[in-house]
């Protein structure tokens, strides 16, 4: 589910405890994420997620905040932008 394991890294690069929880948590978390987002898409929705910041540590680590940005679709009402070409 993720790049990193701590089996793979060694000495001062090997990953603590902590951080594997952290690892494991982010990845659960995306999963539930991801079923929410299928279900949503099922319901007549189009989900995306926009990065609206970038939380850093302090420490040189840095992570993504994110945001849905969520269309009804398949309504009457909603039409998709059209896109003229210029010759």
């Amino acid at each position: 589910m993720f790049d990193m394991t701590s089996h793979t890294l060694e000495g001062s690069l090997a990953l603590t405890d902590r951080q594997m929880d952290a690892i494991e948590s982010v990845a659960e978390q995306i999963e539930r994420l991801s079923d929410v987002i299928r279900a949503a898409v099922d319901s007549g929705l189009s989900v995306e997620l926009h990065r609206s910041a970038r939380y850093h540590s302090g420490q040189g680590c840095w992570g993504d905040v994110m945001r849905p940005v969520i269309v009804k679709c398949g309504s009457a009402g909603l039409r998709m932008p059209q896109v003229s070409s210029s010759s």
